[in-house]
């Protein structure tokens, strides 16, 4: 018998295969702003979040690095090493502090090539997180700061399955490419509606449902992707409805 694992993904390999790659594993801990690996890094090691962690992977710009998807317990880091060796096209950060399991890219790709159930798993996964990346591109260039720090909040929340969140004003600024004080504007903007509440290091969520209201269809359109194809105990984008309401300027 196996223990619970604490990433979805590796919980639905077979229970020959996860036992056999178990003595490979080994479990990590980040803290906030921890760099796993930067963009044409080698990839080594796969790292696969447990729950209550997550991962950004994010893109340089000329003004600076742009999030253009997350990774949480239900998938994993290091796609490009695994499916075709190269190097990663993203630098991948830590969001939401916590642990990961690490194993090398030429173990777990040995029993890839070998093994359709861990195909099927991966590339499912792959597929979703291709989508995402799409999306939130859509979502960057498109949609107001209000709605894309509701979206964020919302997914975050998804993932770690509390309503606070160690987040600091700096580093969301970062993940949504905008100035602090921008940030900080739209942030006020929300907590003054009753929507969430923040120190210097946190955010708590009072009212997930006002912040559904508030964000775009982006959260909507990704997080039924990730219930249909990754199942509603793998993860996901979210939960519950969304409506879309632009906010003037």
């Amino acid at each position: 018998m196996r223990g619970k694992i604490p990433n979805h993904l590796l919980a639905s390999f077979p229970s020959k295969v996860y036992r056999k790659l178990a003595p490979e594993f080994e479990v990590v801990r980040f803290k906030i702003g921890d760099v796993l690996l930067n963009v044409n890094d080698p990839v080594d090691y796969l790292y696969f979040p447990h729950a209550n962690t997550m991962l950004s992977l994010l893109c340089d710009t000329e003004d600076g690095s742009v999030e253009v998807g997350v990774t949480g317990s239900e998938g994993f880091v290091g796609t490009s090493g695994l499916l075709g060796g190269e190097p990663t096209p993203h630098q991948v950060i830590a969001q939401i502090p916590g642990e990961a399991t690490k194993i090398k890219v030429g173990v777990l790709k040995s029993e890839f090539q070998q093994n359709a159930v861990i195909q099927r798993a991966v590339l499912n996964y792959v597929g979703v997180l291709i989508a995402q990346v799409s999306q939130t591109a859509l979502c960057n260039r498109v949609h107001n700061v209000e709605q894309r720090l509701a979206r964020w909040l919302l997914v975050s929340q998804d993932r770690i399955e509390a309503k606070e969140l160690p987040l600091t004003h700096e580093f969301l600024a970062k993940m949504l490419s905008v100035n602090r004080s921008t940030l900080s504007l739209t942030a006020a903007t929300l907590r003054n509606a009753g929507l969430i509440h923040y120190t210097r290091a946190k955010i708590t969520v009072v009212k997930r449902e006002g912040l559904e209201q508030v964000t775009c269809g982006c959260y909507q359109s990704m997080k039924t992707r990730f219930d249909r194809i990754l199942g509603n105990g793998g993860g996901g984008n979210g939960g519950g409805r969304s409506r879309s309401r632009t906010r003037k300027g």
